[in-house]
């Protein structure tokens, strides 16, 4: 049955505080893209992180990102009031995320919160029995406060090798240090279970994004270094990244440590069960990230200044898919950037629906051909994603030659796909973007997903990410009056004709 949906962050949404979060503004959107028609709302991941704000590089596989915590709820609840706002610099453009100035005031407002907090309140106990999968995240998380927020492998000698004294000794003098972690962890999932709940009311369903490697400083690497290729002082000895190429002859040096996948297959995977678990009380579907990693990855020796010196090592394989298939069905392969026929046949085995990005194809000659005439049907079909230059800028980019070759490809499209060719002599660029997301909507991928700034046609300005670079990602937000009534008229034209309107919206 085809269906589509729609890819943004929450940190992209509207709010007066700074940052899009768990609040009001969700429930809005929600509201929106069900009446557009879609079925599904597609977010980055909800973890925790740190510098440079990369929902990718992320603290821990299961601590949550405290600054999507809503300020709102919290004065409904008596935890704030409006006073405890007032006069606090959150930033001063509404169109970006000014991370450097949230995360040393949301703290301070947060712990004024949890002052009034009844810590004997039964939910939070219930909350902390049943969720200590949590725990050593919020005890690192006091560790490293007590550590100037230093990397783990920059403690105070005492602290840097996890023991059961270090546990002790922070559970005795730091006890409610650790609980505020927690409260902070309660409150999220609080405010998570309000929207989720709201979206399953609406037939929305959340597809999350699991990255597949942690950072180096996560809690993971502190507390089971056994887990990771690491040496008997727990550095690492290999670094995920990529092979040289034309777009980086030196390869790519990701940082990322490697895991032990013959260690974890020991206990058949029991840590991998245990997060993809613990993601599905957050979300409905689930892309695994990095997909080719449970394949192969390119490790590179940790000294090694470039990629060159790397080489493939295997991973777990297609006996690992199986095992975690049996966590859940509803597993996404995110697959982007493969073009080797040895990825894509594994991709193919697990039977898990792939994706297929189409700007790439259209301007980058990416070799993983995928027009929408001859697009396949389990796959999650993106013109494109976070990563990707927005459709605007590609076009506003092509010399006349160039358009010209486009036009000719898009009326091919369109004969093959049975979808109406431009109409007027002068066709704008704007034109082209609309007629290339409407033989998307007619091709036969059973999911279709969009994103905002190419449903607005904006450009790099609005982008949320530049890999390769550090600075200025994943700061990109949204205004309320984008969400507009002519917007969704044209959604639920697309999603109607092609027969992708959410059919339990249907009245």
């Amino acid at each position: 049955m085809k269906e589509s949906g729609i890819l943004l962050h929450i940190t992209s949404l509207p709010s007066k505080y700074g940052i899009g979060t768990l609040g009001k503004e969700c429930i809005k959107f929600i509201d929106y893209i069900a009446e557009c028609g879609f079925s599904y709302w597609e977010i980055l991941p909800l973890e925790d992180t740190g510098f440079p704000n990369s929902p990718f590089l992320i603290k821990s596989p299961f601590g949550h990102n405290s600054l999507l915590i809503d300020f709102e709820e919290l004065i409904e609840e008596g935890l704030l009031s409006s006073r405890d706002l007032t006069g606090i610099d959150f930033g001063s453009n509404p169109r970006q995320v000014d991370f450097s100035k949230l995360f040393n005031t949301k703290e301070a407002i947060l712990k004024k919160a949890y002052k009034r907090f009844d810590k004997e309140n039964i939910e939070f106990i219930n909350f902390k029995q049943n969720n200590k999968h949590l725990y050593n995240y919020c005890l690192y998380k006091t560790i490293k406060d007590h550590n100037y927020h230093k990397a783990w492998f920059d403690f105070a000698l005492e602290d840097r090798y996890y023991s059961s004294e270090v546990k002790e000794h922070y559970e005795r003098h730091y006890s409610d240090e650790i609980d505020f972690h927690q409260f902070l962890e309660f409150i999220f999932k609080k405010q998570w279970d309000k929207i989720h709940n709201y979206a399953k009311s609406k037939n929305i369903e959340i597809v999350g994004d699991l990255p597949h490697f942690l950072g180096y400083d996560s809690d993971a690497v502190y507390f089971e270094p056994e887990l990771f290729m690491v040496d008997k002082r727990n550095l690492i000895t290999f670094v995920a990244g990529f092979p040289p190429d034309n777009f980086k002859p030196q390869g790519q040096k990701w940082g990322y440590p490697l895991y032990d996948w013959d260690y974890m297959k020991l206990n058949n995977y029991k840590w991998w069960k245990e997060r993809i678990g613990a993601s599905f009380q957050y979300y409905d579907r689930l892309k695994l990230n990095h997909f080719r990693g449970f394949l192969e990855v390119y490790a590179i020796p940790f000294r090694s200044k470039s990629a060159k010196r790397g080489k493939y090592i295997q991973g777990p394989g297609l006996e690992f898919i199986e095992e975690i298939k049996t966590t859940s069905e509803n597993l996404i392969a995110s697959d982007i950037g493969t073009s080797s026929e040895k990825v894509n046949s594994f991709v193919k085995k697990t039977n898990l629906p792939s994706m297929k990005i189409l700007i790439p194809t259209l301007f980058d000659n990416e070799k993983v051909k995928c027009i929408p005439s001859e697009i396949e049907t389990n796959c999650y079909y993106y013109l494109g994603n976070h990563n990707n230059t927005p459709i605007k800028t590609k076009l506003e980019g092509l010399n006349e030659e160039e358009k010209e070759k486009l036009l000719i490809f898009i009326k091919e499209e369109c004969l093959k796909l049975n979808v109406p060719y431009f109409e007027d002599d002068v066709i704008t660029l704007y034109d082209v973007s609309k007629k290339i997301t409407e033989l998307m909507f007619a091709s036969n991928a059973e999911h279709l997903t969009l994103t905002l700034i190419d449903l607005l046609y904006k450009g790099d300005e609005a982008r949320m990410n530049h890999p390769g670079t550090i600075e200025g990602n994943w700061e990109a937000r949204f205004l309320g009056f984008e969400f507009s009534d002519s917007l969704k008229n044209r959604l639920v034209d697309l999603n109607t004709k092609y027969n992708r309107f959410n059919k339990r919206n249907i009245k």
